[in-house]
C-alpha cells in the first residue's frame, strides 16, 4: 500500500496506524493473560513447605490499612508481571494473623522486618503490630528490624525488634508529629474566586484553607492537644522498648545539629553511639549475618526464609481450622472518606456499606457485628444513611460494637453513635462533631476574562447557585440554617448515645478533635483497646463463648474472582519470581513528589464530594497526620 502524499491523506493514514498498534497491544495483552491462565491451571497450586527454621520474612511495601483499597484484579495481575510493587497497602489483619500464628509455630525461628518500604501507617495499626511483635517475642523467638534509613513509622516497629540493623550510610527520621496545611485565601483573591464558608464550632478547621491564610487560634489550640498527646504515646511506646530515659527522644531530637557535629555529621554513627540501632551494616553484609544467625537456604546464597504471602498460604488450612461454630460476630469495615451512593473498598459509600450491614441484620447466623472504622468522615447525607441502618441492625436484637481505627472523626463519629459499645486506642483521632459547606463562585474571574452572565428566574432562588454569579443572601442564608440544623441533629444524636445533655456535648463538640485517651475521659467512647478486644465484647454482649468471625465485604464478579485466583496463585508468583536482593533495596519519596501527592489527593476528595445537600462532617484536619 503506497503512502499518501496529501496532508489530509497523511493524517487519516497516521490515525490508521495508531488503530493497528493499539489493537496490537490490547491483543497481546489478552494473549499474555490467556497464557497466564494456562500456565496456571498446568501447574496448579503447589503444596508450600515451610523449611525448619526458618524466618518469617515480613517486607511491607506500602501502607497499613483495615481495608485494601480496590482495584481492577487484571490491573494487579499485569502491574505484578510488570514488576511493580502493586497496590501500595498491606492489610493489617493478614499482618497480625500471620505474627500471631509464626509466635507457636515450631518451623518459625524468628522474624526479619525489612521495612525500608514501609509507608506512613497510622500510629494505633502500628501499636497494633507492635505489641503482636512483643508476644512473639516472648516465646522466646527473635526479631531482627533492617533498613537502609528509617523513617519515624519505621523507627516504632523496629523498636520492637530484638536488633535494628541500619545501613552504615543511613539514619533516622525522628522528627515529632505536625499538622501543616496549605491556605489558598490569597491565591483565591487574586484568581478571583470567592469561596462561601458555611460551618458549626470554632474548632471546624476544615473550611480555614478557603478563608485564611494561617491557622486561627482555636485550631492552634486544638491541634497543639492531640498532636501532643499522641507524641507522647509514640515517645513513650518507643522509650520502653528501647530502655531510654523518658525525655531522651526529644532531647535528641532537639540538639541533633550538635549531636551531629560530634560525629562530624555522621550519623549512622551516632545513632549507634545513643543506642538508637544494634549494628550498622552494608546491604550484602546484612544477608551475611542473617544467614549466620537463622541459616542458610539450600544453595548457600541467602538465610532462610519465607515472605508473608506464601507464609499465609502454607499455613492457610491450619488457620482455618481453628474457626469451629457456626455461631458467628460479623466484622464490617468502614474504611476511607465517606460518600454518597455506592463506593468500592478503601472509600466508604452510603447506599454499599448499608447493603453490607443489611446482610449481616439477614443473617440468622450472625448473632453480633463489629464494624470497624477508620474514616475521617465525609458526606453528611451517607453517615446518616449508614447510622440509620446500624440502629436498624440493633435493634433486630443484634449487639453492634464500633472498634476505632486510627481516625474515626466527624462523620466517622456520627455512625458510630448507633453502637451498644464504642471502642478506640489510645492513639485514635476522634470526635470532630461539627458541620461545614463550602460553595464557591467565579464572578470576579469571570469579569477577569471578559465573562458575564445574565437571565431570568421565576423566584429569588431560581438560578441562585449559578457559579458565575454572586451567591444571594437568600441562598446564603439557607445554607446556614441547614447547616445549623445538621450540627444540632449530631449533637442530639451523641447526647442521646452517651447519655449527656446538649450543653455537655456542645462544650466537647465545635468541630475538635480528641486522641483516645481524652475521648474516654470525656465519656465519647467506653472502653480502650484493640479490634480483637472489641470483638470479644461484641461476643460477650451476645453471650456467646464459642464464634467465629465472619467478615462482610463486597464480592468480585466471577470474571474478577477468577483472575484475581489468578494474581494470588502461588504458581503465577513464583513463576514471576523475585530477587532477595530487592527486598533489601528502599524506593523514597522524594519532598516534590510527595507534596504533589497530597495536594493531589486532597483536591481530587473535594472534587469527589457529592453530597445531595452539600453538608460535610469531615475532619481535613486529621487528614495530614493520619500517621507518623
Amino acid at each position: 500500500m503506497s503512502t499518501p502524499t496529501s496532508t489530509l491523506g497523511k493524517f487519516f493514514h497516521g490515525l490508521t496506524r495508531l488503530y493497528r498498534g493499539f489493537r496490537s497491544i490490547i491483543l497481546n495483552l489478552l494473549f499474555i493473560i490467556v497464557v497466564l491462565i494456562v500456565i496456571g491451571s498446568m501447574i496448579g497450586q503447589p503444596p508450600l513447605i515451610v523449611e525448619k527454621g526458618s524466618a518469617l520474612l515480613i517486607n511491607p511495601e506500602g501502607t497499613l490499612v483495615d481495608q485494601l483499597t480496590f482495584v481492577d484484579p487484571l490491573n494487579v495481575l499485569m502491574s505484578d508481571s510488570l514488576g511493580n510493587a502493586g497496590t501500595g497497602e498491606i492489610l493489617l489483619r493478614d499482618l497480625l494473623t500471620a505474627i500471631e500464628f509464626a509466635g507457636t509455630d515450631d518451623d518459625i525461628s524468628s522474624i526479619v522486618l525489612v521495612l525500608n518500604n514501609l509507608g506512613a501507617s497510622g500510629l494505633s495499626k502500628l501499636q497494633e503490630v507492635g505489641a503482636a511483635l512483643d508476644e512473639f517475642r516472648e516465646n522466646g523467638k527473635k526479631v531482627y528490624a533492617v533498613a537502609d534509613n528509617y523513617t519515624q513509622g519505621q523507627y516504632y516497629l523496629a523498636s520492637h525488634a530484638d536488633e535494628i540493623i541500619l545501613n552504615t550510610m543511613g539514619s533516622i527520621g525522628l522528627e515529632g508529629f505536625s499538622s501543616y496545611q496549605y491556605y489558598f485565601r490569597d491565591a483565591l483573591d487574586k484568581l478571583g474566586v470567592d469561596v462561601h464558608v458555611f460551618r458549626v464550632g470554632e474548632y471546624k478547621s476544615a473550611v480555614e484553607p478557603f478563608e485564611r491564610n494561617n491557622m486561627s487560634a482555636e485550631a492552634r489550640e486544638a491541634n497543639a492537644k492531640w498532636l501532643g498527646d499522641m507524641w507522647q504515646l509514640y515517645t513513650s511506646d518507643v522509650s520502653t522498648a528501647r530502655q531510654f530515659e523518658p525525655e531522651f527522644i526529644n532531647t535528641f531530637i532537639n540538639n541533633l545539629d550538635q549531636q551531629l557535629g560530634e560525629f562530624n555529621g555522621d550519623f549512622s554513627q551516632l545513632a549507634l553511639e545513643r543506642n538508637l540501632v544494634d549494628r550498622l551494616m552494608s546491604r550484602h553484609e546484612v544477608n551475611d549475618y542473617l544467614r549466620n544467625e537463622i541459616g542458610a537456604t539450600a544453595s548457600g546464597e541467602n538465610f532462610l526464609y519465607i515472605n508473608l504471602n506464601n507464609y499465609l498460604s502454607a499455613r492457610f488450612d491450619l488457620i482455618e481450622r481453628l474457626k469451629k461454630s457456626n455461631d458467628k460476630v460479623a466484622l464490617i469495615v468502614a474504611s476511607g472518606q465517606i460518600y454518597d451512593g455506592r463506593r468500592s473498598p478503601g472509600e466508604i459509600g452510603g447506599d454499599s456499606l448499608q447493603e453490607l450491614i443489611r446482610q449481616a441484620r439477614e443473617n440468622d447466623e450472625i448473632k453480633a457485628v463489629v464494624l470497624r472504622v477508620d474514616s475521617p468522615g465525609g458526606s453528611a447525607f451517607a453517615s446518616e444513611i449508614i447510622r440509620s441502618e446500624l440502629a436498624r441492625l440493633k435493634n433486630a436484637g443484634k449487639p453492634l460494637v464500633i472498634s476505632m481505627g486510627s481516625v474515626a472523626a466527624s462523620g466517622g463519629y456520627w455512625i458510630a453513635t448507633a453502637a451498644d459499645e464504642i471502642w478506640a486506642s489510645e492513639s485514635t483521632i476522634t470526635g470532630s462533631i461539627g458541620i461545614y459547606g463550602l460553595y464557591p463562585t467565579f464572578k470576579q474571574s469571570f469579569d477577569k476574562l471578559g465573562i458575564n452572565t445574565d437571565g431570568i428566574g421565576t423566584t429569588e432562588l431560581a438560578g441562585a447557585l449559578s457559579v458565575g454569579r454572586e451567591l444571594p443572601e437568600l441562598a446564603s442564608n439557607v445554607m446556614q440554617l441547614n447547616l445549623e440544623n445538621g450540627y444540632n441533629r449530631f449533637i442530639q444524636l451523641v447526647a442521646e448515645a452517651r447519655g449527656m445533655t446538649l450543653e455537655e456535648v456542645d462544650s466537647i463538640a465545635r468541630g475538635r478533635v480528641w486522641a483516645g485517651q481524652d475521648a474516654l475521659d470525656l465519656g465519647l467512647v467506653d472502653k480502650l483497646g484493640n479490634l480483637d478486644q472489641a470483638i470479644a465484647a461484641a461476643a460477650n454482649l451476645a453471650q456467646l463463648e464459642d464464634f467465629d468471625v465472619q467478615l462482610i465485604e463486597q464480592t468480585l464478579s466471577p470474571g474478577q474472582q477468577l483472575i484475581q485466583d489468578l494474581a494470588d496463585s502461588v504458581a503465577i508468583r513464583n513463576l514471576i519470581g523475585s530477587n532477595l536482593g530487592s527486598k533489601f533495596a528502599s524506593t523514597p519519596e522524594s519532598a516534590i513528589s510527595a507534596f504533589y501527592r497530597s495536594l493531589n489527593k486532597n483536591l481530587q476528595s473535594l472534587l469527589n464530594f457529592n453530597d445531595p445537600d452539600g453538608l460535610y462532617l469531615q475532619c481535613q484536619e486529621c487528614l495530614p497526620m493520619l500517621s507518623p
